[in-house]
């Protein structure tokens, strides 16, 4: 305390040096806020990263097994985590990780991408790469813009834009993206032509049977000719055997005679045992398949009778046996003769039958030649196995090519080795060269596919006041302030408006603009805060010079906290703008407190100099502890977690810094001013406000007599300030007004196209035009899924500018904008406000929401059915989600192993030949055409028309283990299955959850809704293995009231513990904390009586309180301290301390009161959002104010002796001490 009182004295000893550091003060403030701009909220780090993963053609079970399961268990030992949250969908998983916080998100980051690269590698080829990204508030767009174009059509505003506008507005310093809505996009298809696919396979076909017509005709006429050759053959052959035989059978007859003759007995067996053997010959030819089969049978057949007869001539042989004999020797002769010729006839005949059966087994070799061919000249024929969507794409993308390949040195120069040349102009793509085709010649791509320039535009809507028009959308680059990027936009487009004529830019959102307009009313709020502080002084004061004396410290403590802000990273933003107006009033408090100070010694006729000293000597004890209290209960805000600690710090170093610099100008400026400006005789006060002082001092003595009364009305009237208040429920933040409103219109029609849509659009938003206070309305086409941008047909996004010179409210246009909406067949839902609450939903959720979680997928679903039902009957909720969703029908193959793995396919293979059958396009590659670029789309319109009995008969390519090539029907190896499905599978922290949530009805309270639903489920008994839990919203709203109770709690420990060491006293800091409920009383009863529920703001208002209202109460028991210390009775001292003290207390108090009201009051953007702050203190400081001065004097003559005991400066005098 020793500094504080120096400081007095060196003020108004050296008042120049004062003066000088108060302009070094001022002119680091003007050069600060010059180098400040203004954001709408403070810099906030949320502590969460999403990751998301895209996995084509996939259903959300194959994305959570191959993506999002394995993610999760990667990610789960990523340091600092504090919940993970997925999504597995058709074609994408999203994964949003909440870290603890303080966590340096930035690591966190690093460490995420870590982890994801670790199970990346063994992905499915079609698995994307997982995008990583921070969850900022600058992702959010800052600035949505209408363009439209006097007599331009759609594609001509279009064609405009991206030809031209897109890259000038690009180029704007701050802006970080642009994105189209409603933008005419072409691309280059490439559709594959059944008809000229089948067109040149009939051609093909065609020809190749000719060709194989004629080589089978050449081949049979040889093979005929050598038949005809071979049975030549056959016949000359028989005619030898045939001369042979005869030449045998003589010779034989007359040995046999000859035998017969000369050995009756023995000749004849041996003639009958030669024809037995030329029978067995015959035999063996006839079983060989030599010679006529049926000559030879008939020589079997003769030989046989001839048998016989020798037997029977056998009596006469010898009759005959020298006639025989002779004719013997002549036989005999002749048969060697003739047998010599027939051997070299039958060596001549075998020679040529080898010849003749090599040649017709050439014929049979090329035959089966021809014939294979032909079967693959028929294969080749079916082009349509060939040209695919899958090939063509491969052949445009490995045409459209160029790429360096290397560097060459040559002596002293060094030339870049490039390879490739791209397309330039979709001729080139129709002229590309696919194949040759044998008798066709070369087969071009627009042979086989049609190539043309296709555009968006059936799929595009973009309207502005009935003309069309494109929606331009501006995200910022992050170390840039929205508000200058939002005016680097408006300026560009002022440029380009003057550039083009006709041009015409409409601003549907502007957060830079939205900035202004809040700072702005904020900034008149602090104005007219001082404004009344002004008026206030002079008020009681009635005298310019002290006034102006005081009111010197707002400028002043407002620059200072300015610079202390620039250098500690605070941005002018609605928070920090709105501590210092809520600091402008109590500013001067300090100031008020010494100057009445300092004008009561005058009066008395103390010197100025010496009444300027002792005015702040007197009091800098007790201004600094009130200065200390109001601060400190800004300190536990470092215990506050969440969003509630990101938002509100800014506001709690504003004050900070403002009051502490209030406190130093207090002690310095003031007495220095004082002491140069308060010269003249001060006149004493007047007889009104004596005979005030004299009534109050009666009023206080019948209070101190009558306290029990006094007392019970108090508790009394917090008991049911607390009670009512929290009967009306909680809200984390209140809405603020905009004059750009939003909103959705959705078909109700199910089976409504786009260009129903679109109709229906066209005529709600001219009816929005006729709405009164609307000056512009413009609607587009809204994406149906974020992460693809796929468009849907049955809603458009609504934007609507409100006429700033009508008076009406938002939330009484948008009222007025559904009920002119109502007998459409479409739902429009309008917002009316730039909702806190809807900024905090995104990571909150909002309405009632119940996780339901479960391993059994049947049991979670019905469980989630059943909580449903209960919160439908609960009184407060207008609809109900059980997060079941509607389940989409879907076509289930389920593949028999066994028999694919006969035919050589797996699961793997067969998903994609169904999956490539079924895609209907794909990005081949693109094409940079008249300084445009294209994508090149390959179509396949025979994907669009295919029906499930055709895909059941779709034939299946495999290769089994010997490595022949098997085709198998899909139907034979898979079992087709109907049936229902999610569109989305939902996870927390590993366990598939379902959210059930619940559509607040309007004007109800979230939490009070919240409780009720609680109520219904609390006898429900889920199945086995089923939890579930309260979340969302009510949880967020909850965990800040516990935090800011906390903050609330150990600011009053603070407060007491300051005072404590002021007053050196637990009592004296007993008694002054009863003015704390008193001003929650009040604090509480403003929020009923202006209709407003507790929230986040309102309890910063309430901690404000502790801190505000004490210092009254330090006044005064520090005031009733020093005159019992000077010897003054109890009583009497209570009440000339309150008489004495009513003008300080109640000017500041009034100061800050006043300070408030245009906040408390306003109606403006920015002021709507604080005004629970401001209705709160302002409650809070007129109740406790004046109970204040009427039951503090009560509690402290109920709480004290009679006897005051303090420590005398004598009594611990040691100079006369002697050791």
């Amino acid at each position: 305390m020793g500094e504080q009182k120096i400081m007095p004295k060196y003020s108004v000893k050296k008042p120049m040096t004062i003066f000088v550091i108060v302009v070094i003060i001022i002119a680091l403030g003007v050069v600060s806020l010059m180098g400040m701009t203004p954001d709408l909220m403070p810099s906030i780090d949320l502590p969460y990263v999403v990751v998301m993963t895209t996995y084509v053609g996939a259903t959300p079970e194959e994305v959570e097994t191959a993506v999002t399961k394995p993610l999760e268990k990667s990610l789960a030992t990523v340091e600092n985590l504090k919940r993970m949250q997925s999504v597995s969908g058709a074609n994408y998983s999203l994964i949003m990780l909440e870290f603890e916080n303080g966590t340096d998100m930035n690591t966190s980051v690093v460490n995420v991408l870590q982890n994801t690269d670790l199970i990346e590698g063994s992905w499915d080829e079609n698995i994307g790469s997982p995008y990583i990204m921070k969850i900022n508030p600058n992702m959010m767009p800052i600035t949505i813009a209408a363009v439209d174009m006097e007599g331009y059509t759609t594609e001509e505003i279009s064609s405009f834009v991206k030809d031209t506008l897109i890259n000038r507005l690009e180029g704007i310093t701050g802006v970080a993206s642009i994105n189209t809505g409603g933008l005419i996009e072409s691309k280059i298809n490439v559709s594959i032509s059944k008809d000229k696919i089948d067109d040149l396979n009939q051609k093909l076909l065609s020809q190749a049977n000719g060709s194989l017509a004629n080589a089978r005709a050449q081949i049979n006429t040889g093979i005929s000719e050598i038949n005809k050759a071979e049975a030549q053959l056959n016949a000359a052959k028989a005619e030898l055997d045939k001369t042979k035989d005869g030449t045998y059978d003589k010779l034989a007859s007359i040995s046999a005679e000859l035998d017969a003759a000369v050995a009756w007995a023995s000749a004849l067996p041996a003639q009958i045992s030669a024809l037995e053997g030329q029978k067995m010959v015959l035999e063996t030819q006839l079983a060989e398949g030599i010679g006529n089969p049926v000559e030879i049978k008939k020589q079997i057949a003769s030989l046989t009778i001839q048998i016989e007869t020798m037997k029977r001539a056998q009596q006469e042989a010898s009759l005959n046996v020298e006639t025989l004999k002779k004719s013997y020797k002549e036989a005999e002769k002749g048969a060697y003769t003739a047998q010599d010729s027939l051997d070299d006839a039958y060596k001549q005949l075998e020679t040529t039958q080898k010849k003749v059966l090599e040649q017709k087994n050439q014929l049979n070799g090329a035959l089966i030649q021809v014939n294979a061919a032909g079967n693959e000249a028929l294969a080749k024929a079916n082009l349509g196995s060939m040209l695919n969507m899958e090939s063509v794409s491969g052949i445009l993308q490995g045409q459209n090519f160029s790429m360096p390949a290397g560097y060459i040195q040559d002596e002293d120069s060094r030339f870049l080795v490039s390879v490739g040349d791209e397309f330039t102009n979709p001729e080139e793509i129709e002229n590309l060269f696919v194949f040759n085709a044998p008798g066709l010649g070369d087969i071009h791509l627009g042979d086989v596919a049609d190539v043309f320039v296709a555009d968006n535009s059936e799929k595009v809507y973009a309207s502005i006041n009935g003309n069309p028009g494109v929606m331009l959308t501006f995200s910022k680059q992050s170390n840039y302030p929205t508000a200058t990027v939002s005016g680097n936009i408006s300026e560009k487009f002022e440029e380009l408006s003057e550039e083009y004529e006709g041009l015409s830019f409409t601003t549907m959102m502007d957060q830079g603009d939205y900035i202004y307009l809040i700072i702005g009313a904020i900034g008149q709020s602090l104005g007219f805060g001082a404004l009344f502080a002004v008026l206030i002084l002079l008020l009681f004061l009635r005298d310019i010079k002290p006034t102006l004396i005081t009111l010197i410290s707002i400028p002043v403590s407002i620059m200072f906290a300015i610079v202390m802000m620039y250098f500690s990273g605070v941005t002018l933003n609605m928070i920090s703008l709105s501590g210092l107006a809520v600091a402008v009033g109590m500013l001067v408090d300090n100031s008020i407190v010494v100057i009445e100070n300092t004008f009561r010694l005058r009066r008395m006729g103390v010197p100025v100099r010496k009444a300027a000293v002792a005015g702040a000597k007197q009091v800098s004890g007790a201004i600094a502890s009130s200065t200390l209290t109001t601060v400190c209960v800004f300190v536990p805000i470092v215990f506050v977690e969440g969003i509630t600690r990101e938002l509100f710090t800014d506001m709690a170093l504003t004050i900070t810094y403002s009051l502490a610099a209030s406190l130093i100008i207090a002690l310095t400026l003031v007495p220095a001013m004082a002491s140069m400006m308060l010269k003249k005789e001060i006149k004493p006060d007047g007889e009104r406000f004596n005979a005030f002082k004299k009534w109050y001092a009666k009023l206080l003595s019948w209070n101190l007599k009558h306290k029990a009364i006094i007392l019970t009305a108090a508790v009394v009237l917090l008991i049911f300030s607390i009670v009512a208040s929290v009967a009306r429920g909680f809200i984390f933040i209140p809405d603020m007004a905009t004059p750009q409103l939003s909103g959705t219109m959705t078909m109700t029609d199910e089976e409504a196209g786009i260009q129903d849509t679109k109709a229906m659009a066209d005529e709600v938003l001219a009816r929005i035009t006729e709405v009164e206070g609307v000056d512009t309305a413009g609607g587009m086409l809204s994406s149906a899924n974020s992460l693809t941008g796929e468009v849907s047909a049955d809603m458009v996004s609504l934007y609507v500018l409100v006429d700033q010179e009508s008076d009406r409210s938002g939330g009484e246009i948008c009222e007025d904008i559904e009920k002119a909406c109502e007998d459409l067949n479409c739902t429009v839902e309008m917002l009316s406000s730039s909702s806190m609450s809807s900024y905090t939903s995104a990571l909150g959720g909002s309405g009632v929401a119940v996780e339901v979680f479960g391993d059994d997928t049947q049991d979670l679903q019905t469980a989630a059915q059943q909580i449903g039902e209960k919160l439908q009957e609960v009184d407060g909720i207008v609809s109900v989600d059980n997060g079941l969703e509607e389940a989409d029908d879907e076509y289930h193959f389920t593949v028999d192993k066994e028999k694919a793995m006969k035919n050589g396919l797996t699961v793997a293979q067969i998903y994609m030949q169904v999956a490539k059958v079924l895609t209907a396009e794909t990005n081949a590659t693109q094409l940079l055409w008249e300084g445009e670029n294209y994508d090149v789309v390959v179509e396949n319109p025979a994907a669009a028309g295919i029906s499930i009995d055709e895909l059941k008969d779709l034939r299946l390519s495999g290769t089994d283990s010997n490595g022949n090539t098997t085709t198998v029907k899909l139907s034979d190896v898979a079992e087709m299955n109907e049936i229902k499905s999610l569109p989305s599978i939902n996870r927390i922290d590993q366990r598939t959850y379902l959210n059930v949530t619940g559509e607040v009805e309007e004007n109800q309270n979230i939490t009070l809704v919240t409780e009720k639903a609680q109520k219904a489920l609390k006898d429900y008994e889920a199945p086995d293995g089923v939890t579930y839990g309260f979340a969302g919203e009510n949880e967020m709203i909850m965990d800040a009231m516990k935090d800011l109770v906390k903050m609330m709690v150990l600011g009053i420990l603070l407060v007491y513990l300051i005072m404590v060491a002021q007053f050196q006293s637990l009592l004296s800091p007993f008694i002054v904390m009863f003015t704390i409920p008193l001003a929650f009383t009040g604090g509480l009863l403003a929020l009923l009586i202006f209709g407003k529920e507790i929230s986040v703001i309102a309890m910063l208002g309430l901690i404000m309180l502790v801190g505000i209202i004490v210092n009254n109460g330090i006044v005064l028991v520090d005031y009733i301290n020093q005159l019992r210390a000077g010897g003054m009775e109890k009583r009497k001292a209570i009440i000339e301390a309150g008489a004495t003290r009513m003008r300080p207390v109640l000017m500041t108090s009034l100061t800050t009161i006043l300070g408030l009201v245009i906040m408390a009051v306003g109606k403006t953007a920015g002021t709507d959002m604080m005004q629970p702050i401001a209705l709160v203190c302002i409650g809070g400081l007129v109740y406790a104010t004046i109970l204040t001065l009427l039951v503090v004097p009560v509690i402290y003559d109920l709480f004290t002796g009679s006897k005051y005991r303090h420590i005398k400066e004598e009594d611990i005098d040691v100079s006369d001490l002697i050791v």
